[in-house]
This record gives structure tokens, C-alpha cells and sequence, in this order.
């Protein structure tokens, strides 16, 4: 970036991370890395890189990770809900715990930066009032074609309701071309803040992915509690932090749709 300003450290944060069986670990680690180092260098900035988990029902590889995983060691600090993996050559990454939830209605709810043991099934109120009261950040993630019809206006009026804490998550799944959907930008118009992430899919090409869509926290996260300090920040936030990424290519939306339909049929 040659001039550009740089910050003396801050964090880039991927608020919607899913290890699916299928990565390869090291893989999944080394694409995030660089992912967060080419977004680093694009923005001018000095970053470590953080990854919010958002693992889904029967999944629980935060509970379970521990030891190496090639040339990464994973390494807890001072608190439960996050780990440190460090990589032979220096350089390392948090990862913070986190669920995903399915509702009733057939809609997603983030509970990011606490492992809560929240169940799939309940009406979308009650997990959200139950993601509060385990002190994780409650979020709603879009999705394609889960905020349209009944589901879009059950959206809409949550996001109406006067208090209550919430923030909305895009991803990099979205077609860029299409522009950020209005449920997403009349909310940002409103003050809700967006906690965007990757969300990488469940194929083997979306193993490098994690890192490349997120947001930037200014200032480095406290090394020991990483996850505290996270959440103190994020609920400090008055303004929509920075966000970086994009959405996909057609050509990539259209094969990552039908492959999901086909996984959807074949299930």
C-alpha cells in the first residue's frame, strides 16, 4: 500500500467460521493465514487474524481441539472460549468458540464467542433471548432465500422490535452483483451494526476460505483473553466497523447453489 496509513495493530475478525469435515486442517489454517495477510496488506494494516466459530448441532470440534495439526499447534490462554493456533513459522491466529443454531422457522441464529449449549428447534424469540443470556453476541445471519416471504417478514419484525441486543451477519456467499440485499441495508440505515463472516460452505474448495470476509476491529486483542475482550469491544461499537471482502462470482454462486441442492436431495 506504500503510504497508506497503518494502524499500530488491529484485528480482522471473519464472524462466521464452520469447519466441516471435509478440510483438510493444515489447509484450512494456511488459507486463512494468507487470507488474513492479503487483506492486512490491501488495507495497509498491522492485523492479527480472528476466527469466530459458528459450529452447528452434533459438531463440537472447539470442545475437542488440542495439540498440532501439521505445521499449526493449538494452545488455549486464560479463558474457555478460545485457542491460539500458532504455526512453526511464527506467525498465529485465534479462534474464538461459537454456535449456530436452526429455529423453528427455519431461519439461523449466531451465538459468537461462547460455546453455549443452545439446541436447535426453538422459536426464534427464545433463542435469542437464550444467546443473550449466555453472554455470546446474538446474530442474524442472512441467507439465500431464507429472508424472503414469511421468514423476510418474520426478519423484518424482529429487527422493528425496540430493544434487545442483536446484530445482523453478511457473508461471502451473497452475488456480489446483486447488491446488498434491503433487509441487510435498510437495517444498517437504522443503526444495527453488521458482523459479517465467510460462512464457507460444506466442499472441499471452500477449505481456504475462512479469513477472507469480515470486519476490522482497531487495536490488538488482549493475547490472553481474546474472546472477553472481543465481545467488551464489539458491544462498545456506536458505528458500523470496517468491513472487508466481497460476494461471489456468478459462475461460483451458481455451482456453490447447485451443489447444495444436490446435497440437499442425496442427504
Amino acid at each position: 500500500m506504500g503510504d497508506a496509513p497503518r494502524f499500530k495493530a488491529c484485528a480482522l475478525v471473519d464472524a462466521h467460521v464452520h469447519i466441516h469435515p471435509c478440510f483438510p486442517m493444515e489447509s484450512f489454517f494456511d488459507g486463512a493465514l494468507e487470507n488474513f495477510r492479503r487483506t492486512a496488506d490491501d488495507l495497509g494494516l498491522t492485523a492479527t487474524g480472528c476466527l469466530l466459530l459458528a459450529e452447528m448441532a452434533g459438531r463440537h470440534w472447539f470442545r475437542e481441539a488440542q495439540g498440532t495439526v501439521g505445521a499449526w499447534t493449538l494452545a488455549s490462554g486464560e479463558e474457555e472460549d478460545s485457542l491460539v493456533a500458532r504455526r512453526s513459522t511464527g506467525e498465529s491466529l485465534i479462534i474464538v468458540a461459537g454456535r449456530q443454531m436452526v429455529v423453528h422457522e427455519r431461519l439461523e441464529v449466531l451465538a459468537l464467542g461462547r460455546d453455549a449449549d443452545i439446541p436447535d428447534g426453538l422459536p426464534l424469540d427464545e433463542a435469542l433471548r437464550r444467546v443473550r443470556e449466555s453472554g455470546a453476541l446474538p446474530v442474524l445471519p442472512w441467507g439465500f432465500g431464507k429472508w424472503s416471504g414469511r421468514r423476510g417478514a418474520l426478519v423484518e419484525a424482529t429487527l422493528a422490535r425496540p430493544g434487545g441486543e442483536l446484530y445482523l451477519g453478511d457473508n461471502s456467499n451473497r452475488l456480489q452483483l446483486a447488491g446488498v440485499p434491503r433487509l441487510l441495508r435498510e437495517a444498517g440505515e437504522r443503526g444495527i451494526l453488521m458482523l459479517p463472516g465467510t460462512d464457507p460452505l460444506p466442499f472441499p474448495n471452500h477449505a481456504g476460505r475462512a479469513g477472507s470476509f469480515g470486519f476490522v476491529l482497531e487495536g490488538a486483542l488482549d493475547p490472553l483473553r481474546p474472546a472477553e475482550d472481543l465481545l467488551r469491544r464489539v458491544r462498545a461499537l456506536r458505528e458500523q466497523p470496517r468491513t472487508y471482502g466481497r460476494g461471489e462470482t456468478l459462475p461460483r454462486f451458481l455451482r456453490d447453489q447447485a451443489s447444495l441442492q444436490l446435497r440437499q436431495v442425496s442427504a
